[in-house]
């Protein structure tokens, strides 16, 4: 995990490689459960808002970095007026510290919550929500209802986004069970009582493709790849 950080622009195709992941799932619940892709099923709907919410990121980083590109000429980066562009009172470091890291944490929990309320929406439709429906219950109650263990390795990664999540709760603290896992040699450890050190850019594409992954596994279960009918997301169907 000590490997050297990447620059933020280097999560552009990792990015891609998530949306292109999505739109496959996308295109094998059209064909093996017969909905429309336009539908506005709560799977598709999941689905779409997750691969725009990545895209708007990506458009966000590339748009800081066109706007650095734009106050340079010839060589040489005009600090002043880069900041003055974007309404900074402080440097650059800081300016980009304070806009990606406000989008870095925006963005995990806008994924942690589509992730949570496609579970909840699944589960519903199948007459198996939990009597208490916090997240913990409803990936066990997902997994379960998909022939998935409830313990081992894709709990734990469901939990770990969960953690990341509850972390901005305590302002950074880890509040509750201990944690500890290793997903493509990124290590994220969640200690009660101590802070998260396992929320940067990196640690948070190497979950979501993983989560991504679990996704997968869910959707295109025989329990859920066979509801031939819309699954009701109350949003999109207005209610």
């Amino acid at each position: 995990m000590s490997q050297k950080s990447k620059h933020i622009m280097e999560f552009i195709p990792e990015f891609r490689k998530i949306v292109e992941k999505l739109e496959t799932i996308k295109k094998t619940i059209v064909e093996q459960s017969g909905i429309e892709y336009t539908s506005q099923d709560a799977r598709m709907v999941a689905l779409d808002s997750l691969q725009i919410s990545i895209s708007a990121v990506g458009m966000w980083i590339q748009c800081f970095n066109s706007l650095a590109n734009f106050h340079t000429k010839e060589g040489l980066f005009n600090e002043a007026s880069f900041l003055q562009s974007v309404g900074s009172g402080v440097n650059k470091d800081q300016t980009e510290m304070i806009m990606f890291d406000h989008l870095r944490l925006g963005f995990m929990t806008l994924m942690h919550f589509k992730i949570d309320n496609l579970f909840h929406n699944i589960l519903k439709h199948l007459n198996a929500l939990p009597y208490k429906t916090g997240y913990w219950n409803l990936t066990d109650a997902i997994l379960e209802k998909c022939s998935i263990s409830k313990v081992g390795t894709e709990k734990n990664i469901l939990t770990a986004f969960a953690n990341l999540r509850n972390s901005l709760h305590g302002n950074g603290i880890h509040r509750t069970s201990n944690l500890t896992l290793t997903i493509d040699q990124m290590e994220f450890k969640f200690i009660k009582g101590s802070r998260i050190e396992c929320a940067s850019w990196e640690h948070i594409v190497v979950l979501l493709k993983a989560n991504v992954d679990i996704l997968e596994k869910v959707l295109l279960s025989n329990e859920v790849i066979n509801i031939k009918t819309e699954i009701k997301d109350d949003f999109a169907f207005g209610a």
